[in-house]
Parts: structure tokens; C-alpha cells; sequence
């Protein structure tokens, strides 16, 4: 029960991953192409053994496929894929696992996902939600698949814009008063 070999309906050169983090639990949901999956599975098994799986056994590929190639750090602690779901499908294979709780304040992020990069030329999309504030990353051969990327220093920016913009509409609207008391003076 595979799906057909090479009808490249998806773009088999990228996946995309999904953090939603939350205060209970977290949620990572992943979109794969199925070309892509076939494509990693025939460099690792040859094309016999792979059609004589059913789909059980492929899913189950597929789902420890992911768990050995995905590696989660939030300020220096582990974050472990847990339980989790497979749609598997002739075009796209969707993942989606439950993680742990993430913390509140986020500082720093490590994240590597070595998933496909025996595909040539891959690239996998890993978009995150951290307590309303988004941002992705883009992991290809070029960064080894692995990003590090600094939360703390991308809130401290944004409240610094928010303090310029708050003093130039102040600076605004107290020339404006000045105007409007100078014309009531003459």
C-alpha cells in the first residue's frame, strides 16, 4: 500500500513543522509530501522490501522516521515528541504530536531536523508560536538543518520600536498643542 512513486503533485524538496506552544500541552504538526517520504525511503530500503509493506508498517516508518531526526532544545532543556497521529495520503502524509508544556518566557531556541536532507537539495519550513509572537526558520544543507535562534533579543527589539513610536506621537501631539495655543493667543 504505497503511494505512487514519482507523480510529483507536492513539491518533494520541503516539509513544513508547526510549534504551537502551549501552557498544558504543545502542539508540533508536520505536512510532508509524499514524494518526499518515498524518495527517503528508497535510500534506505529498495523498492521491493518498501512495496511489500502495508500501510501500518509504513506509518510506523514514517513516525520514528521523524522522532530520530528531530531534536527540540528551549533554553537548554529537551523537548521529547510525544504521543502523536499519522493521516497518510497519496499526495501528503500529516503528522501531528502532543509535547510538553513549553516554558512561558522563551529565550532561546536550538532546533535541528535532519529529516530528508537525503533528498537533494531539501528544505523544511519550521514555523513557531511562542505566547502570540510567530516566526520561522528555514533549515537547509546550507545550516546543516540546525538553527539557533535568540527570542529574547527579537522582544527586547520590538519593545525598543514600540517606545520610539510612542515618543514621536507624543512629540507629535504636543507641537500640535503648542500650534493650537499659539492661534488662540493671536
Amino acid at each position: 500500500m504505497i503511494s505512487p512513486f514519482f507523480s510529483y503533485s507536492h513539491n518533494p524538496l520541503s516539509s513544513r513543522y508547526h510549534l504551537e506552544a502551549g501552557e498544558n500541552v504543545s502542539l508540533l504538526t508536520i505536512n510532508l509530501s509524499q514524494d518526499g517520504v518515498n524518495q527517503a525511503l528508497l535510500k534506505q530500503y529498495d523498492r521491493a522490501e518498501i512495496e511489500k509493506m502495508n500501510q501500518v508498517q509504513m506509518e510506523e516508518w514514517i513516525v520514528k522516521y521523524i522522532k530520530d531526526n528531530f531534536e527540540l532544545y528551549i533554553n537548554g532543556e529537551p523537548i521529547k515528541i510525544s504521543k502523536g497521529g499519522i493521516k497518510y495520503g497519496s499526495h501528503q502524509t500529516d503528522l501531528r504530536f502532543v509535547l510538553p508544556p513549553i516554558p512561558r518566557v522563551v529565550n532561546a531556541m536550538d532546533i535541528s531536523i535532519q529529516a530528508f536532507k537525503e533528498n537533494e537539495d531539501h528544505q523544511t519550513i519550521f514555523s513557531y508560536v511562542f505566547n502570540g509572537k510567530k516566526g520561522h526558520v528555514i533549515l537547509t544543507r546550507d545550516n546543516y538543518y540546525s538553527k539557533t535562534v535568540e527570542l529574547s533579543a527579537m522582544k527586547k527589539d520590538a519593545g525598543n520600536y514600540w517606545y520610539y513610536l510612542t515618543g514621536v506621537v507624543v512629540l507629535a501631539f504636543v507641537m500640535w498643542l503648542y500650534r493650537r495655543k499659539k492661534q488662540d493667543l493671536a
